[in-house]
């Protein structure tokens, strides 16, 4: 009786900092197990559904680990026809690669290879968080649509493992998503032809840009973009600007800066400052909490996601205007056609995100409304 209760324990509930994700991967694979892992961060929630001890899906909370952004960012698919594909879930209610396969968009082995791609990463990412809790739940089946796969807990433990060793040596030198960076002229022309992977990552610093801007406009996860970065430092092709890691040292104060911007209301800017914190201090349990009553606070005032947006300012204005990375990312997808909810739909950000920069440049005369969209709202699954 105690080995059940010490086995129910183990597999049901716990702390990641007491109990790794190494043991809990051997212990489902070992035991057979079928049913769902659940693993909840400082940021995002991750469900990873298990079938006779092997990994069949993950769902993510994540918008970076959302199926449409990984064909984005592999430039598979074009962000018009990522939103048509999304908007035609509801009429032939099938899942998102499914369609894509339908429409000849990308063959059925490709978008395969690129889901199971996509699941190991979300995993890999798991790995990395230092502090988070798990639940399984036994036998309950995936609440998500998505294609099923059947993947050896084995070899994700092994990578997911050598991924954190790696990382360790990554933060040595860039040691936050803080972190800028800047190219070297001299030794970038001795190397000519580069590699495309080299020259697209050259083209967008500009030595302001920080590594969390980075992820954002190429939609890599930070793990790979890093390892990327830390090759190229290695090589001597760009330089460390600042290394970052600073958030640590200035947290509290920008904790009373967003306790201030709360009391004034200004929401959507006390949503963006717990964010950058959280993102580089997840620990910080007080920031969670506050964000997550903004956002409660945000949605009682958030926009209809049916109404289209266009452009107040000319283009010449708009590059002059200085936007966040962010702001200038859905600013820039604005078309006069697409509603805000297609606009969230091809976005790496979370929508409630979106909603607060809408919002924000609409106040700035940046954006405007242009018309009611059609009416009803559409059910769209992202994964």
């Amino acid at each position: 009786m105690r080995v059940r209760e010490k086995e129910t324990w183990m597999g049901l509930k716990g702390e990641l900092a007491t109990m790794g994700l190494e043991d809990i991967f051997q212990w489902l694979a070992v035991g057979k197990k079928t049913g769902v892992l659940e693993i909840k961060g400082a940021q995002h929630a991750k469900r990873i559904s298990f079938s006779d001890g092997k990994v069949s899906s993950v769902w993510s909370s994540d918008p970076r680990d959302y199926l449409g952004q990984y064909l984005l960012s592999s430039n598979r698919i074009t962000e018009t026809q990522l939103q048509e594909a999304l908007a035609a879930q509801e009429d032939e209610n099938q899942v998102l690669g499914k369609i894509l396969v339908n429409r000849n968009l990308i063959s059925e082995t490709e978008i395969r290879r690129i889901v199971q791609t996509k699941t190991e990463e979300s995993i890999y990412d798991t790995f990395l968080w230092e502090l988070g809790t798990f639940e399984f739940h036994d036998n309950r089946q995936p609440d998500h649509k998505t294609m099923l796969l059947s993947l050896e807990v084995t070899g994700i433990v092994l990578e997911g493992a050598r991924r954190v060793d790696e990382w360790k040596v990554i933060r040595q030198v860039i040691k936050g998503a803080d972190a800028v960076l800047g190219p070297v002229s001299e030794v970038i022309a001795d190397m000519l032809p580069l590699a495309p992977e080299d020259a697209e990552v050259l083209f967008r610093l500009d030595e302001r840009k920080t590594v969390s801007d980075l992820m954002k406009e190429m939609r890599r996860p930070e793990f790979l973009l890093s390892q990327h970065l830390h090759a190229m430092l290695e090589r001597g092709m760009i330089r460390v600007v600042d290394p970052g890691g600073h958030l640590n040292d200035t947290s509290q104060a920008q904790l009373q800066k967003a306790k201030a911007l709360i009391e004034k209301e200004k929401l959507q800017e006390a949503q963006a400052e717990l964010r950058r914190l959280l993102q580089q201090d997840p620990r910080m349990t007080e920031a969670t909490r506050m964000l997550e009553a903004v956002q409660h606070k945000i949605e009682d005032r958030s926009l209809d996601q049916d109404q289209i947006l266009e452009l107040a300012l000319g283009m010449d204005e708009l590059m002059q205007t200085h936007m966040e990375s962010s702001e200038a990312f859905l600013a820039t997808r604005v078309n006069g056609v697409w509603s805000i909810r297609d606009l969230i739909a091809v976005s790496p950000f979370p929508p409630e995100e979106c909603l607060s920069i809408f919002a924000k440049l609409i106040r700035r005369g940046v954006l405007k409304v242009s018309s009611a969209g059609p009416p009803g709202s559409r059910t769209q699954t992202y994964h």
